[in-house]
């Protein structure tokens, strides 16, 4: 089967119809404590807001998204409090009361916007749901999936010792994580990736510079190629294609486009340049489902693998992560740690979590494939939006 033959994901999913009028959106905006700190280059997280999305249609059937949240704009445009202005001021008010033949006809409700992807992201998921409630079948199911299990590894913070990251490292990879991802900075990268790889040798090692470096000449490149690491994720800039086409143009080791893959657009054109050889799809980032599955099909068409990435979502959303991360060109290990790596409890139970062999379980549940405990959210909730 040529490129030009493979089924297309986007295809599919624009095809699932079901008919879904939108009664009315709820928002909660949750915070959660986090039962580690979780340091990166963009700095340390001690606790986490996310809006939760409630959709309910007219026949009173229920779906939940989620708006992972950030409180800066460091890692992408969106925040948590642009994220509920988008959801209140512009997006609830454009589908509740419409009507809509299945859940990818939700973006054209807002396709003239710019921005705002998480929020798009987390009301699509909450039509989804809906749609998977009333047509009876699982999310991979609707989006063609072709695994029951997903393969993950682990993303590891920067630590205050190398020391404290071995143990950390060598208490997951006994839980059975099957790849090892590094958070670097400068001056916390090659020894530490060095360390990491003579103590467990042979486990698949990448690192996440989280555009941390200021340019090509502020990276030890050399260096971290000689490590045979599976990726180097992220290393500059997300605007700096032409700096990453050069740079991996130097490299044998694969350059990983995360913040740089931020639409279906710019993904084609950063491959275009050659500006990496491996994709992080994170659909909050990317702007959807819909959006994901383009940048899926886009890649699958070039020969480039994908790989679905976590934002320390609970499990409502990490349930659509698992559906997407079952689609078939996402054929290297997830970042989907299970809630309680985080979070005291999760919102959703029974959560999941990891098996011996590494993988975790593609959600069978309808919806977002977990059950949904409102308690919870209810006790975690520091505010409340309807849109009636």
């Amino acid at each position: 089967m040529t490129d030009q033959t493979l089924p297309s994901i986007t295809a599919r999913l624009r095809a699932v119809k079901v008919p879904i009028r939108v009664r009315r959106i709820v928002l909660h905006s949750v915070e959660l404590p986090l039962v580690t700190r979780f340091r990166t280059a963009y700095g340390t997280t001690v606790k986490k807001r996310s809006i939760l999305v409630r959709l309910e249609d007219e026949e009173g059937v229920v779906g939940w998204g989620e708006v992972p949240g950030a409180e800066v704009p460091t890692y992408a445009p969106d925040t948590h409090d642009s994220s509920w202005y988008a959801l209140t001021a512009l997006l609830a008010p454009r589908v509740t009361g419409r009507t809509f033949e299945g859940p990818a006809d939700l973006a054209g409700a807002w396709a003239d916007l710019k921005g705002y992807h998480w929020p798009m992201h987390a009301l699509e998921c909450a039509a989804w749901a809906v749609a998977s409630h009333k047509l009876g079948r699982t999310l991979s199911q609707l989006w063609g999936g072709v695994r029951q299990r997903v393969p993950v590894g682990e993303s590891f913070g920067i630590e205050d010792s190398v020391d404290e990251l071995l143990r950390e490292v060598d208490r997951r990879l006994s839980e059975g994580y099957c790849r090892i991802k590094l958070k670097v900075a400068p001056g916390w990268d090659v020894e530490v990736a060095r360390a990491v790889a003579a103590r467990f040798p042979g486990v698949p090692l990448s690192v996440d510079g989280n555009c941390g470096y200021p340019g090509l000449r502020d990276g030890p490149w050399p260096e971290l190629d000689e490590l045979g690491l599976l990726m180097i994720e992220q290393p500059l800039a997300a605007e700096a294609l032409c700096d990453l086409a050069d740079l991996q143009a130097a490299l044998r080791t694969p350059i990983c486009l995360d913040e740089s893959a931020s639409s279906p657009g710019i993904t084609r054109a950063a491959l275009r340049l050659g500006s990496g050889r491996i994709v992080n799809v994170k659909p909050a980032r990317i702007g959807g489902i819909v959006a994901s599955a383009e940048v899926h099909d886009l890649c699958r068409s070039r020969s480039v693998p994908v790989w679905c990435g976590g934002m320390l979502e609970t499990g409502i959303g990490r349930g659509f992560n698992l559906a997407l991360a079952a689609l078939p060109n996402f054929t290297l290990p997830a970042d989907m740690s299970p809630a309680r790596i985080f979070y005291a409890e999760d919102l959703v139970e029974p959560t999941f979590d990891i098996e011996p062999d590494g993988t975790i379980a593609v959600p069978t549940v309808l919806g977002c494939g977990f059950h949904v405990q409102e308690d919870r959210i209810g006790r975690y909730t520091v505010a409340r939006w309807s849109s009636r």
